[in-house]
């Protein structure tokens, strides 16, 4: 065992003897844990103290509804000063901040309790406006603070009125008949919503205190970067909890995001939720239907809740409407079904037109970054390749859109299949000798034409996948750029530099901490800018600020040496193939509404708004921007008869005594049927072939 540095045993000895605040030497312990340990450790300056204050503001005031403009100001006196206070010299701004933040709590409750007590008046002359970005523009005064709570829940409470107006799809209410009948209705929705925000921090289970001493820690770690984080142990369910694979389930493990809302945290591999092949990590979750039941809206909703509504019944249909990052609303529908570790999970699917070509999605791997340990998905991969070459397919389509990555291990194996020997990526830790990964087996399990869908969600591992594939020539890259995280991180309990800790101390919580960098063959890395597809093709991601490269306080991509040792294949006619396809693309429907929606959302993000009030202007605004969100879903439906999806040979025989895994599968053929990205996909393969 390394020795414990002398600093940490000056800190802790004061901790015990307390000396100085508790949770000061907690943080410095933390602070000083990432710096031994981070890949890169951000020098705790004033640059950084004022990115870990503008954090803490942004997550304790996100809406700006708390803080009125002299107390902002008086805890912004310290934003140079936080990096000072990490190093033991003084602790004035937290105590400070504690006690604002929770007097601006029980402040909003009166509040709120007072706004929502009598109708809103939808006559006055208000508005609301959007101003792109988060300004740090609090209310001057408490009457001003009131005034804004006010404003923000009758805007609420139009908008809510005004989907209940559509409800009926046959024809729409006027917003001023929905008012009449239900104004009382969602005020009192909206004062349950807005308190049940107040209570998950008044009762959250380690206090008050906890809840904001919490929010400083986890602060300071992503003050270094975006997957630098820390956890309490009772600050999130188990990081790597496993789902359970024992009970009926729907496979689908949930959690809150920064706005607060519903959303899809893991999927259990093998299980509903994964095998539709509609859901992915992030997507927000709208409502729930179960068969025979009422729709249950998850609009401010909490994670307790959520899950009570999975777990209404273990029979029967759910349907589930979600909303993906690129704002497209989908509809799911599942069953819940014990989930067999041992079951391959992922699926292949043959696609006969021009050419026979295989097909199949990877949503997720298996493990983590943080967590190598638990099977690999590589093997069910190559199972699947396995059988459809039985099917004597002339290429292969691998999909990891919307795949989030997984371990260094997954991302090798997979690398493995379609590669024979030779170096895979390179890992830069703090130590400056570049170390480079290499396939463990000689070999593979497919050596065909090859082609790799991507787009903005592919991350991590499925970027790695990405890369060594494009270095090697192996396959050729169709989508859009990947999403740009190319650092991996270890989870650390925070008494790992210590020897012995006391009973019942925070030990237990842990820090995940950015430990290496992942380097191309070529010299050039992922991170921040991604893999850039060899043939590029519109995606609506590409006007939302949603990469890495968007998220503060990022880590570089500065290149190192080209490895010397790797052989590429010979160089693919990714040119050609990229002019065949853009001639195809031009003037596709579809598209062409893609490269609209993409106008759009740039244009809806860039504008500033102002809206009224006042019942019939905000209907008038509602309606065209209900027009423009229909827009942005456009309606991406591939046409014609490029190619007939069908099953390998294998799972026809599995299907032809389950009846629901017959309803999963047509919905499967359906979707891969009318994806526009997948036929493209095909055809770019297809030239692949013939120039081959």
């Amino acid at each position: 065992m390394k020795p414990v540095p002398f600093l940490l045993l000056l800190l802790w000895q004061q901790f015990l003897s307390g000396q100085s605040a508790p949770l000061q030497q907690k943080s410095i312990m933390v602070k000083r844990m990432i710096e031994l340990n981070h890949l890169s450790p951000r020098p705790v300056e004033d640059s950084f103290s004022l990115s870990m204050f503008k954090t803490i503001i942004n997550r304790a005031d996100g809406r700006r509804l708390l803080f009125t403009d002299p107390e902002f100001k008086s805890l912004q006196a310290y934003s140079l000063q936080l990096d000072d206070e990490l190093n033991n010299k003084g602790w004035a701004f937290y105590e400070l901040f504690s006690t604002l933040y929770q007097k601006a709590l029980k402040r909003a409750d009166s509040i709120i309790t007072r706004v929502t007590a009598k109708p809103f008046d939808f006559t006055v002359n208000e508005t609301v406006t959007s101003v792109k970005g988060n300004p740090f523009n609090f209310a001057a005064d408490l009457p001003a603070l009131a005034g804004r709570w006010s404003r923000n829940l009758k805007f609420k409470a139009l908008d809510n009125l005004f989907d209940l107006a559509g409800e009926d799809t046959t024809a729409r209410v006027s917003l001023k008949t929905v008012i009449t009948a239900s104004e009382g209705k969602i005020r009192e929705q909206l004062r349950k919503n807005e308190m049940r925000n107040l209570d998950r921090i008044n009762d959250h289970p380690t206090g008050m205190e906890g809840f904001i001493s919490e929010l400083y820690l986890d602060a300071l770690a992503e003050s270094f970067d975006p997957h630098t984080n820390y956890f309490s142990p009772q600050g999130k369910r188990e990081f790597q909890e496993q789902l359970s694979t024992e009970a009926l389930s729907l496979g689908l493990d949930l959690e809150e995001n920064e706005k607060g809302q519903i959303a899809v945290d893991k999927l259990a591999p093998g299980g509903p939720a994964w095998k539709s092949g509609d859901l992915n990590k992030g997507d927000v979750i709208l409502s729930i239907l179960w068969e025979g039941k009422e729709n249950k809206d998850m609009t401010g909703v909490d994670l307790e809740e959520a899950y009570e509504e999975l777990d209404r019944s273990a029979e029967g249909k759910v349907i589930i409407r979600i909303r993906k990052a690129d704002g497209t609303v989908k509809t799911v529908i599942l069953r819940k079904e014990k989930i067999e570790n041992e079951e391959n999970v992922v699926k292949g699917f043959v696609l006969e037109g021009e050419k026979k070509i295989g097909y199949i999605l990877l949503p997720g791997f298996y493990t983590e970054w943080e967590n190598e340990t638990g099977s690999s998905c590589a093997n069910d991969v190559a199972k699947e390749i396995v059988k459809l070459k039985k099917e004597n397919i002339e290429g292969l389509i691998l999909d990891v859109r919307y795949n989030g990555g997984g371990s260094v291990g997954e991302a090798m194996d997979m690398i493995g299949i379609f590669v024979d020997e030779g170096p895979q990526a390179g890992i830069k830790t703090r130590d400056p000798k570049i170390v480079y990964l290499k396939d463990p087996n000689r070999g593979t399990i497919y050596s065909g034409p090859l082609v790799l869908l991507v787009n903005g969600q592919s991350a991590s591992a499925s970027e790695m996948l990405a890369a060594a594939l494009q270095d090697y020539n192996r396959a050729v890259i169709v989508g859009s750029p990947t999403f740009g995280k190319a650092t991996m991180q270890q989870m650390l309990p925070v008494d790992t530099l210590l020897k012995k800790m006391p009973k019942n101390d925070p030990g237990k919580d842990m820090v995940k901490i950015t430990t290496g960098k992942l380097y191309r063959l070529n010299g050039e890395s992922a991170q921040k800018n991604g893999v850039q597809p060899d043939v590029y093709l519109p995606d609506a991601f590409d006007a939302i600020e949603y990469r890495e490269k968007f998220l503060p306080n990022v880590l570089s991509s500065e290149p190192i040496a080209r490895n010397g040792y790797y052989k590429p294949l010979p160089v693919l006619p990714v040119n050609e193939l990229a002019a065949k396809s853009a001639i195809r693309i031009k003037d596709d429907v579809n598209f062409r509404d893609i490269r609209r929606i993409i106008g759009l959302m740039i244009a809806r993000r860039e504008r500033t708004e102002t809206i009224s009030l006042k019942w019939d202007e905000f209907e008038k605004w509602a309606m065209q921007n209900e027009k423009e969100m229909e827009a942005l879903q456009g309606t991406a439906v591939a046409s014609g008869n490029t190619f007939k999806t069908g099953n390998h040979s294998s799972d026809k025989v599995l299907l032809a005594n389950n009846e629901y895994a017959r309803e999963l599968n047509e919905q499967w053929l359906e979707d891969i049927g009318e994806d526009i990205y997948i036929r493209e996909a095909f055809l770019i393969l297809c030239d692949l072939i013939k120039l081959r």
